[in-house]
């Protein structure tokens, strides 16, 4: 990303999707798929002669016109191969999963499908640490005080912007620091607390609760309930505990010194934050983590988790997952769980012009366009530290890439075009922002609707992709992926789609 001072207004120009792939704008799938036509084709041919060749000729063409086949810059053979996957499972019965309260449970495990059953949460001091055996990382999660910040004038947002630019890009010099996750919820809320202290006060006070300003007041409560929406957002850091090895050891080693890791990183970043003038709300409890899921899976269950006060707060670990999950058949993108209808979406495209800090304001407030009722939703951005080094690595293998691209057309008396010359504007633009001192990051946004039924899913769909559109974002609905999506965008886990 490169960014332009003004003292009114910054714009910003985020980074190009790269076009280019390994050559001629073809990827890894691309070119395995050209290989194995290619292959079969030679083999026909040298084995068995011309005959061969042209009867295995359905299979050697269309897996090399699938090899060149891309939808929004993926490659046709990673979408069939997803599709196939699908269907396997759902023959051996894989996309069903259902939780039986009474079935002996392994301790230590998780109510949650496949590999997360074995994720690990434990309390250090009143805060939620997440372990993750298999990758051998740890994460933590912080709730964020950012309140108004859109409503806040330019320049000040400008000023939050490069604030947190800054942590950011110390977070990319630190070693163990494998992710992190910044998150924004949005659901529907109550209005209890505004009632409570409405009767708390007409009792102090000695008011008559029959007026007709009492009655009126009551009403205006009413209406707002069903207006009432909650909008929360989350950092979450991973850390690689594999190069953080030395460090545990020397704080106890084993959980102990995990626990003390997270500790102390905690107070890091919390350091950290406040000096950017971003405070930390909290740090999520046990509970409170276990809610986040709770609540993304079974969105009928929010109003029974925000009466919940101080001890109360949140939902027991054990509950933290769906009783049911299903990917319907014949609808590949979406998924059921309890009393939730999802679909999760991978934004491939991001402004492709300057723009403004704050230009995700629309999909904040997306809204329904029949009722007007916010949409709910789960907005991730996950972001991969790169080294300096590293950066610039990948920036020059791009340069060569472009290079011999434009000669293989050259080759061909294909004309430059735009594409290619935004492709190389990009790659400079990213070159002098890394030797400037900005971090690197790779980075995937997921961005997860849910309904309480099918129909309602269908509108807040509508209605987002209407927010999307104002703040110059194509959303990819992540077909035949649709479970694995949601776990990503439903725990904070800090986990990206590789």
């Amino acid at each position: 990303m490169s960014t332009h001072s003004s003292t009114t207004d910054r714009p910003i120009r985020l980074a190009r999707k790269n076009t280019q792939g390994i050559i001629a704008g073809l990827d890894m799938w691309n070119l395995i798929t050209l290989a194995a036509a290619a292959g079969i084709a030679i083999v026909s041919i040298n084995r068995w002669g011309f005959p061969a060749f042209f009867v295995s000729m359905p299979i050697w063409l269309t897996l090399a016109i699938a090899g060149l086949a891309q939808y929004h810059g993926v490659a046709f053979p990673r979408i069939a191969t997803q599709w196939v996957s699908l269907h396997v499972r759902r023959v051996l019965g894989g996309t069903t999963t259902r939780f039986r309260p009474e079935r002996p449970q392994i301790a230590g495990t998780l109510n949650l499908p496949g590999r997360l059953a074995s994720i690990q949460v434990w309390d250090a001091d009143g805060q939620a640490v997440a372990y993750n055996p298999f990758s051998k990382t740890m994460s933590i999660t912080a709730e964020l005080e950012v309140q108004g910040f859109l409503m806040l004038e330019m320049p000040e947002r400008n000023e939050l912007a490069r604030n947190w630019g800054q942590v950011l890009a110390g977070f990319t010099q630190r070693d163990g620091i494998s992710r992190v996750s910044l998150q924004e919820r949005t659901v529907p809320t109550t209005i209890l607390p505004a009632r409570q202290f409405y009767a708390e006060t007409v009792t102090r006070r000695g008011l008559d609760p029959e007026s007709a300003v009492a009655r009126n007041y009551g009403e205006v409560l009413d209406q707002s309930e069903s207006f009432a929406v909650s909008h929360k957002n989350y950092v979450t850091l991973t850390f690689d505990l594999v190069k953080l090895q030395g460090q545990i050891k020397n704080l106890g080693g084993g959980k102990a010194g995990i626990l003390a890791l997270a500790r102390i990183e905690t107070a890091n970043v919390t350091d950290a934050l406040r000096s950017a003038r971003f405070d930390v709300r909290k740090w999520l409890s046990v509970r409170e983590w276990a809610a986040l899921g709770r609540t993304a899976f079974d969105p009928e269950y929010l109003s029974a988790t925000q009466s919940r006060l101080q001890n109360d707060a949140g939902v027991d670990l054990a509950a933290i997952g769906p009783m049911a999950l299903d990917e319907p058949a014949g609808k590949n993108g979406i998924v059921r769980s309890d009393s939730g209808w999802h679909s999760t979406m991978w934004i491939h495209e991001w402004p492709r012009t300057e723009t403004h800090v704050g230009f995700i304001e629309p999909l904040v407030f997306a809204r329904h366009p029949n009722s007007g009722e916010a949409v709910t939703h789960i907005f991730s951005l996950v972001l991969t530290p790169v080294k300096t080094r590293s950066a610039l690595k990948r920036i020059d293998d791009e340069k060569r890439t472009w290079r011999t691209n434009q000669r293989v057309k050259a080759k061909r008396n294909q004309q430059d075009s735009a594409a290619d010359n935004a492709d190389w504007d990009a790659l400079i633009d990213q070159e002098q922002s890394i030797v400037a001192g900005e971090g690197e990051y790779r980075y995937g946004a997921y961005l997860t609707v849910s309904a309480t039924s099918e129909e309602k899913l269908n509108s807040s769909l509508a209605g987002m992709r209407n927010a999307l559109t104002r703040a110059g974002m194509e959303p990819q609905i992540l077909y035949c992926q649709q479970a694995e999506a949601l776990m990503v965008n439903a725990l904070p886990l800090g986990q990206g789609m590789k």
